[in-house]
């Protein structure tokens, strides 16, 4: 399967518009794209067409780092598939983010106000209204928030397809002037961006989580709902105010984005994401530059046969005669099986080809851990390819580690077992002649000390500058026994500047990204031989 030059991965989510999947291009060009398939009953709408070639125009002009950056569009005419393509940026969207990992503390909740509040100002710099604001359509990576999936709507919103009435977005999160009249500006998006700011404080939109016609009343005629901003007030006093302001029903009266990014700024914002939302963003980041690093061999294309349907938007139309279009129909969902599983293997054997030496007791094997993605909408992880654990190279859960001052470089953290040799046997056995003496096996070389004197930590989780304990000790200890010089402070188990100066010098020698930051291809270098 193939769309435009891309090859699925995997599917990332699903919405009203369309699926997202995960994809390479076909040619081996490295990186990982997110492509959305539009719906059919969009794509086979020309007027649609025109309108969202259009929006993908302004789309490209906004670019990194509030958005993704657009890697282009295209229509295939035989198989009716209306794409676009944008750099795959692994994180959760806030939908999801909420569902599995809770809301978001208040240092949490102002850096979103701050980063969404930027995104929306270089969008209404650029001429772009979003119309479909909510948590699924704001994608959370370990850098920043990034919004998502805007322009789509406003294509849907302007065609045929959408008769007088009705309005493309999600009730609970639409603005009252839009379901009044079908006014969308600036405005607009900051009430819907304040709606979504109170679902990841609370897990609830303001109006109501429901889709029904009552929540559209709510949202058009009356006040928040007083519960739910009393547990805002709770949480942070000034984030209520604000929202609330966002909330008014007269546009004019709201703040603009402006006025988002200068709250926020004087607000203490987390620097990171909370735990245990930020270690899942670390783990897709990882299983990302896996497969970005990983070749993906193109799966075996067989004969077609009779299967189950494929699904919205790859299936035949009715009256679809068997064989041509139909036939290769339906292959692609075997195709997408073949390929995420082609992509499942290439990931466990580059980790486990990457990964420190186990423990001689240690039982068990490194594995890929699936991770289901929740009903969400559109843009969402990296759905199916969790990273293995960084503090785990095994996969299995690991203690805490210890507080205590770190172990001497010197010291071996077990004692090696001392075994007194037995006396010879007093019965002596005839001696074998030279023709029948086995030979000897060759002898094994000896491990470097980097691998037999570091054994403090043996995860791959990423270590910089600031960092202390045992994976500092590790990593101080590798580059000593390398003969890197680490100042004055030596093996101290605090990642400082001499620390990260020898960490470039080996990074340099080894042909890597001389960032001065231990992750995983940099651990696997230093444990190598």
């Amino acid at each position: 399967m193939r769309i435009g030059p891309y090859v699925p991965l995997g599917l990332l989510g699903s919405g009203g518009m369309g699926r997202v999947y995960l994809a390479r291009q076909a040619d081996g060009t490295p990186g990982l794209a997110a492509v959305k398939v539009i719906r059919p009953e969009y794509a086979e709408n020309a007027d649609f067409r025109r309108r969202f070639e259009r929006e993908a125009t302004v789309h490209a002009r906004v670019g990194a780092p509030y958005t993704p950056e657009l890697l282009g569009t295209g229509f295939e005419p035989d198989t009716e598939l209306l794409w676009m393509a944008t750099a795959y940026l692994p994180g959760l969207n806030l939908a999801e983010a909420v569902r599995a990992c809770g809301v978001l503390r208040p240092d949490g909740a102002w850096r979103l106000v701050g980063d969404l509040g930027q995104a929306l100002g270089v969008l209404a710099a650029t001429g772009i209204v979003h119309r479909d604001f909510k948590p699924s359509n704001v994608l959370l990576t370990r850098q920043r928030a990034h919004v998502v999936d805007f322009g789509i709507a406003q294509a849907a919103d302007a065609s045929a397809i959408t008769t007088t009435g009705n309005r493309v977005g999600t009730p609970a999160f639409m603005s009252p002037e839009y379901l009044r009249d079908g006014r969308c500006d600036t405005a607009s998006d900051v009430f819907c961006c304040a709606s979504t700011v109170v679902h990841a404080v609370t897990g609830h939109a303001p109006f109501g989580d429901g889709t029904g016609v009552d929540v559209l009343h709510r949202i058009a005629s009356e006040e928040p709902n007083a519960e739910v901003m009393a547990e805002v007030r709770t949480v942070d006093p000034a984030l209520a105010d604000l929202l609330t302001a966002c909330l008014a029903k007269d546009p004019s009266r709201r703040p603009d984005p402006a006025d988002l990014v200068e709250a926020s700024m004087s607000r203490p914002r987390a620097a990171a994401w909370q735990e245990p939302l930020d270690n899942r963003l670390l783990a897709r980041q990882q299983a990302g530059e896996v497969l970005r690093e990983s070749p993906v061999p193109r799966p075996e294309v067989r004969p077609a046969v009779a299967g189950p349907s494929p699904g919205p938007g790859f299936g035949p139309p009715p009256g679809t005669p068997a064989g041509g279009t139909a036939a290769r129909r339906r292959l692609k969902p075997y195709a997408v099986l073949a390929a995420v599983l082609t992509v499942c293997a290439v990931a466990v054997t580059a980790y486990v080809v990457t990964r420190p030496a186990a423990p001689a007791d240690a039982s068990g094997s490194p594995a890929a851990t699936a991770s289901a993605s929740g009903p969400g909408d559109d843009h969402t992880g990296l759905t199916g390819f969790e990273a293995p654990s960084p503090s785990s190279p095994s996969g299995r859960p690991t203690t805490p580690e210890p507080t205590e001052a770190p172990p001497s470089p010197d010291e071996k953290p077990r004692e090696e077992a001392r075994t007194t040799p037995s006396p010879p046997p007093t019965t002596t056995q005839p001696r074998p002649s030279p023709a029948t003496t086995p030979p000897r096996p060759p002898a094994t070389p000896a491990e470097p000390p980097w691998l037999t004197d570091c054994t403090y930590y043996s995860g791959t989780e990423l270590t910089r500058r600031g960092d202390s304990g045992q994976r500092v000790v590790q990593v101080q200890c590798m580059l000593a026994k390398r003969g890197y010089d680490l100042g004055g402070a030596g093996v101290d188990g605090r990642f400082g500047k001499d620390t990260a100066k020898a960490v470039r010098g080996f990074q340099r020698d080894k042909g890597l990204d001389a960032d001065g930051k231990v992750g995983p291809r940099t651990w696997a270098a230093l444990r190598g031989s």
